[in-house]
């Protein structure tokens, strides 16, 4: 349950704290004192909204906490767990968010720094709110399944579930199916042309490396002329000689034949002797190659044809394909692998009609349970909010559930619901949406959350202004409804009707004063002499007589018998 609330710098909340305890929490005061804004704190403090006009004016940031008493409560504990969140031995968790002005908001549990997203998922489940917003849910015929739902127990939610989770799948092979079927004409024109593109290159015969290898070859049957020529005068300048040149050899054979003759006078010069030997051999060597290189080198006109038209047939494909023959290899191996595809499309369709049959007969049977329950649900829900109506001072009211069926499928089973009410006995029976009073609507609401009270884990209920547009015996009967609700959950009412608030087990005055030349919000836990005041000005306003006080004393005198 909540345990505390500290709000500094919230609108004209300058520095409040509210220690809240179990039971029936009533909060009251003049019209526009800013009950409304404690509510709206707590809702930040949980994760909702938040924005700088929040911050009391002159102020650079506002700050809330929330500390929650989450013993009796393993899914919150599971819950943390999952987050990685630890609490203390205590079992308490506190919930604290900044708002800047400059728009940089902190959310931190149990003092860790958090992102919003995990700050909601923690606070989410522990309080449940119900204003006048929250009543006009009755009027969205939409939300009147998800109540029913809910209501209805696990079982019914499970069903639920299960038909939500066969229909979003019989509409994804649908939608699948549909694409194929709207796109076969595109497809068949698509595979066509993959093909052709795949045989185009398939029939090239392409090799990564040939394009370099071909340019290489070119070059030198282009200039197959002078390559003979350098290549023939290189030889002649090592081997064959010119009329009136020597060649290399000969020149380095007279050398060699020199230096042996000194090495006989000197044997120091026989390392010498060995590497002239040696280069002569390598002269040789590359005469004989350069000979063989010349005699190659001649031009050939047809083999140049061959290669300019490879060449021009890559260059057509590398336009169409890729910058590269690795790329135009890539582009049909992905070619190849749609093709694949686009061929099996007809088997898939095939298959998909077989899963959307099969899927079809899932969902009925699996709605079909879902529509029985409901029924069940349906009959239950009347008979307990029939019930709750009657103790409301509504028991001239019926209510009922209307289920009409539907024939198309649809994510939320095969019937459409719908709240009914008859507003005197022997009228036919009409859309809540289109009768039901303000007051009627504030019941009606408060009825649900007492019977969701009995199936939902939420340890704390908020009521913000309920009884508007409630008067007379119903107020009382509101007051009792809170104070039932109250023995097994916290709730805590902000009310501006006596009849209600006298149930309070703890009592809360909400008054604004100016401080300084500013307004400030007080927040004020009432004794029971404070209690008979307060209850004594929202009966009388200003004039408070003795006959008034004791009649706030009586109120709280009935309240409290009614409650033991």
């Amino acid at each position: 349950m909540l345990q505390s609330l500290y709000i500094r710098n919230f609108a004209l909340l300058d520095d409040v704290e509210v220690h809240f305890s179990s039971g029936l929490n009533i909060v009251t005061g003049e019209t526009g004192a800013g009950k409304s804004m404690l509510i709206d704190a707590l809702q930040v403090a949980l994760g909702s909204r938040a924005s700088a006009d929040f911050i009391r004016s002159g102020r650079e940031k506002a700050t809330i906490q929330a500390a929650f008493d989450l013993s009796g409560l393993p899914w919150m504990t599971t819950r943390m767990e999952e987050l990685g969140l630890d609490l203390d031995e205590d079992q308490l968790l506190m919930l604290s968010r900044d708002i800047s002005q400059n728009g940089k908001n902190h959310c931190r549990v149990n003092g860790r720094l958090v992102s919003l997203s995990v700050y909601r998922e923690v606070g989410s489940g522990l309080v449940d709110m119900l204003g006048q917003h929250e009543q006009q849910t009755l009027l969205n015929q939409d939300r009147h399944r998800g109540l029913l739902d809910r209501l209805g127990g696990q079982e019914l939610l499970g069903q639920a579930q299960e038909v939500k989770e066969i229909y979003t799948r019989w509409r994804e092979a649908s939608r699948e199916l549909k694409e194929l079927q709207g796109n076969a004409r595109e497809m068949a024109r698509r595979l066509d042309m993959l093909q052709f593109q795949v045989a185009e290159i398939e029939k090239a015969e392409l090799m990564e490396e040939e394009e370099e290898e071909l340019l290489n070859e070119r070059l030198l049957l282009v200039n197959a002329e002078k390559i003979s020529r350098l290549a023939g005068e290189a030889y002649e300048s090592l081997y064959g000689g010119e009329a009136g040149d020597t060649p290399a050899v000969e020149s380095v054979g007279k050398a060699i034949a020199l230096l042996r003759e000194l090495q006989a006078l000197d044997p120091k010069l026989e390392g010498l002797l060995g590497n002239l030997e040696t280069a002569l051999y390598q002269i040789e060597d590359a005469s004989r190659e350069i000979s063989s290189y010349r005699e190659q080198a001649e031009y050939n006109p047809e083999r140049l044809d061959q290669i300019e038209h490879r060449l021009s047939l890559i260059k057509q494909l590398k336009y169409k394909y890729g910058s590269c023959i690795r790329e135009i290899l890539d582009f049909k191996e992905s070619a190849g692998a749609e093709i694949e595809r686009l061929s099996g499309h007809k088997e898939r369709t095939g298959d998909l009609k077989a899963v959307i049959e099969s899927l079809e007969q899932e969902w009925r049977q699996a709605a079909s349970r879902l529509t029985k329950l409901r029924r069940k649900a349906a009959q239950q829900l009347a008979e307990n909010v029939g019930r709750e109506l009657k103790h409301l001072e509504m028991g001239g009211v019926e209510f009922k559930v209307g289920i009409t069926e539907m024939a198309d499928l649809s994510l939320h089973g095969g019937e459409e619901i719908e709240f009914l009410i008859a507003p005197n006995r022997g009228e036919p029976f009409r859309a809540l949406q289109k009768i039901a009073s303000g007051g009627e609507l504030s019941r009606m609401m408060l009825a649900l959350k007492v019977l969701l009270a009995g199936v939902d884990e939420v340890p704390t209920l908020i009521f913000d202004e309920v009884d508007t547009g409630v008067g007379g015996k119903a107020l009382q009967a509101i007051g009792e409804k809170l104070a039932q609700i109250a023995r097994g959950r916290q709730v805590i009412c902000v009310t501006h009707a006596p009849q209600v608030a006298c149930f309070a087990d703890n009592h809360y005055l909400i008054r604004k004063e100016i401080v300084n030349g500013h307004t400030q919000t007080f927040v004020e836990a009432l004794e029971q002499e404070q209690r008979v005041e307060e209850l004594a000005r929202m009966l009388a306003g200003r004039e408070i007589t003795e006959v008034v006080k004791n009649h706030a004393q009586q109120m709280l005198n009935i309240s409290a018998n009614f409650k033991k």
